[in-house]
């Protein structure tokens, strides 16, 4: 019995030896198999997400050089797009912008709270810098555009980077200015560059950071989707986007910058239009103190200044905001219709 016996026990050692091997062989052809897995689910995503991002650049690029009208004018070409009905303004976008942004702006208003003109400041997109680099040149260029089109008269919204040829297009043409609205908008001398030759380089980071995102065609790309979830997300989706194509963008974004960084003081207090200014109190890229320089100079001003906001403010409080825009844009062609004076005052108000 113990001679069977002691058989067994090697023969049991044996098989139990050669099955560990091929639980070891199993183990690793399952796992090669589960990267090989993961590998090619990694490789279709990142195919199907590189093919959305082409075709969304497609129809960027599509969308922004189909988009808009070129009208040849007294001081140049200049290229835009009318979108609404109602009372006359022209919007003068941001840094960077072009006249896809205007349209965009006009759907936080409505579609029959104004006749909104967007025009392309000069440098971006299909408007050359030659028909205007600096903000006197390109308020000359707005009535020239109005000339194009047979419009007497229309306010002025200046956003941002848009405010200086705002300005300067109630100083220089009273005669054609009915109203003029500055959002976030740059009045005084503006040059950010020196500011941070001081700063820290973490505060240098995070300026160069966000300078690129704007004008980041794969960022933009990523947020698109998040910011149509959000209220009136065409518009923000749009507003976002115009800063896609850049190329087609940058040489009116350099000429911006060095014309902001050559403003001089003006005589504000010789703007006889009707004026509402709206800026938000923290507003880290345009100082809330250029809002309320315009509203002790300018005698028909009304500041309306967003406790606590930023410069996406006139968004965050659009519900406030945008019917504050359009009753204004209204008072001021009735009054011109009317051939009435609008009391001076200067108002100003907090949320």
């Amino acid at each position: 019995m113990l001679g069977p016996s002691k058989q067994k026990y090697p023969s049991r050692r044996k098989k139990n030896s050669q099955q560990v091997r091929e639980d070891e062989f199993l183990q690793k052809k399952r796992r090669s198999s589960l990267w090989l897995s993961l590998g090619a689910m990694a490789a279709i995503s990142a195919w199907g997400i590189h093919k959305a991002y082409r075709s969304w650049q497609y129809k960027e690029a599509r969308r922004v050089s189909e988009g808009g009208l070129v009208v040849n004018t007294a001081l140049g070409p200049v290229e835009y797009q009318i979108t609404g009905s109602g009372p006359v303004v022209i919007y003068a976008h941001g840094t960077p912008g072009g006249y896809d942004q205007g349209l965009y702006f006009a759907r936080f208003l409505g579609e029959n709270s104004c006749t909104l003109i967007s025009p392309s400041r000069p440098g971006y997109l299909r408007t050359p810098l030659a028909s205007g680099a600096t903000p006197e040149a390109q308020a000359d260029l707005y009535v020239a555009l109005l000339d194009a089109l047979g419009i007497e008269q229309a306010s002025v919204i200046g956003f941002s980077g848009g405010g200086p040829s705002a300005l300067q297009f109630a100083l220089r043409h009273p005669d054609r200015c009915q109203g003029l609205i500055m959002i976030g908008a740059i009045v005084r001398r503006y040059a950010p560059q020196e500011k941070l030759a001081q700063a820290s380089l973490w505060a240098k980071a995070q300026a160069h950071l966000i300078e690129y995102l704007l004008v980041s065609e794969p960022f933009l790309f990523l947020v698109a989707p998040i910011a149509r979830l959000l209220p009136f997300g065409d518009a923000v989706e749009g507003m976002l986007c115009s800063g896609t194509v850049f190329p087609l963008r940058k040489v009116g974004y350099d000429a911006d910058y060095t014309a902001f960084a050559a403003i001089k003081d003006g005589p504000l207090e010789d703007i006889t239009a009707p004026a509402l200014v709206i800026h938000g109190s923290n507003d880290p890229d345009v100082p809330v103190e250029d809002a309320e320089l315009l509203a002790r100079k300018i005698k028909q001003a009304t500041l309306f200044a967003i406790e606590g906001g930023d410069h996406a403010s006139f968004y965050t409080q659009s519900r406030i905001v945008m019917p504050m825009i359009t009753q204004f844009l209204r008072h001021v062609s009735q009054q011109r219709a009317n051939s009435t004076a609008l009391s001076p005052s200067t108002i100003s108000q907090t949320v």
